[in-house]
């Protein structure tokens, strides 16, 4: 996974969209731009029970996590943040009401082609 093209969602420990913002999700699902689930990555900086998280508001630390991802998908995400993701980083970011990762993945990708 060395290109840049792959999209990250923030999921806790009950495999659900994590409620809290990105940074904090327990684990990222990685997927590939046609919706295929390649892996479920570990945040070290995220909130687990009974594990105390490290500092989470630095962005670099999830780019740096999340390298090989251009788009992250969240239900909540920082202002501040999302907006250096996007302006500086080029990240396009997607906040969601969605609670299942497979069907944030598939409204995103179905919003894609309509583009």
């Amino acid at each position: 996974m060395d290109s840049k093209n792959h999209i990250a969602i923030g999921v806790d420990a009950q495999e659900k969209l994590w409620n809290g913002h990105f940074g904090m999700a327990a684990y990222f699902y990685i997927y590939d731009r046609e919706g295929k689930l390649l892996e479920k990555r570990d945040n070290p900086y995220g909130v687990k029970p009974g594990i105390k998280h490290e500092h989470h508001d630095d962005p670099k630390r999830i780019v740096a996590l999340l390298h090989d991802c251009d788009t992250f998908i969240a239900r909540r995400m920082g202002e501040q943040s999302r907006r250096n993701l996007v302006e500086k980083l080029g990240i396009e970011t997607l906040i969601t009401e969605e609670k299942d990762p497979e069907t944030a993945m598939k409204a995103y990708l179905r919003s894609r082609s309509h583009v």
